[in-house]
């Protein structure tokens, strides 16, 4: 191993500004994305770009991951290598299922309170009474926001930021806290209610994912369960 390479992996600030800047643009890619999707639902002539919002940032997820790897940063870091613990992710799922269920019954009615309503669902609500529109968004839901958000924000940016900042205990609150801002924020389309609560969502979802020890499966079946259970609501008032 290179002297470079050994400084990485100590995650020593002060020797990682190149991490920190592939961090940087991801960062502010996945924010990028989550405009495009918000203009292109909420304006009248949104620009041709924004309908390829999820591409967008499935692409960048890619190029973080190959930029961040080739930079030095371990397997382990982007969730390759980490031991299974099948019994311990499910019962760690368990508990994130049933800390946003609270979360939403507990916050529902404040951000209904404070923005005059709750989260912005209508992109959805094609699925009500649709078989076929219900057997599409599951999909969806379980590989590109289970699967591909838990690894874009939990895996890739929030262990790679508490990496860049030295991994500290104070390094990884840091970096869930960013992580979980940076969600809400990307989820802008939903209104104010919706980012709000995709933050306080992302906190659980990282939570989970740094007690894993940055396994992706607990927090990526916790987040496609939550899903699950509100696309089927949606469905059933059909």
């Amino acid at each position: 191993m290179n002297t470079n390479e050994s400084s990485l992996e100590t995650g020593s600030i002060g020797r990682n500004w190149k991490v920190i800047g592939i961090v940087a643009f991801f960062a502010a890619g996945l924010v990028a994305s989550g405009l495009l999707r918000f203009f292109h639902l909420h304006t009248e002539d949104p620009v041709a770009l924004s309908a390829y919002a999820t591409e967008i940032y499935i692409g960048l997820t890619i190029l973080a991951a190959v930029l961040l790897r080739r930079s030095g940063v371990p397997f382990k870091r982007l969730g390759f290598g980490v031991a299974c613990q099948p019994a311990k992710y499910l019962a760690l799922a368990a508990a994130g299922v049933g800390l946003i269920q609270l979360s939403g019954w507990l916050l529902e009615p404040l951000w209904e309170h404070i923005f005059g309503g709750t989260r912005d669902l209508a992109r959805f609500s094609d699925v009500a009474g649709s078989p076929v529109a219900l057997a599409k968004l599951m999909a969806l839901n379980w590989t590109f926001a289970a699967f591909g958000e838990e690894l874009a924000f939990r895996i890739i940016l929030m262990r790679s930021i508490a990496f860049a900042l030295g991994d500290s205990r104070k390094a990884f609150a840091v970096a869930l806290i960013l992580q979980a801002v940076i969600f809400g924020l990307v989820h802008a389309y939903q209104g104010p209610a919706g980012v709000f609560g995709a933050a306080i969502n992302g906190l659980i979802f990282g939570g989970l994912t740094l007690a894993a020890r940055g396994s992706i499966w607990p927090a990526a079946i916790t987040h496609g369960s939550s899903n699950s259970t509100g696309i089927m609501a949606m469905y059933l008032s059909g």
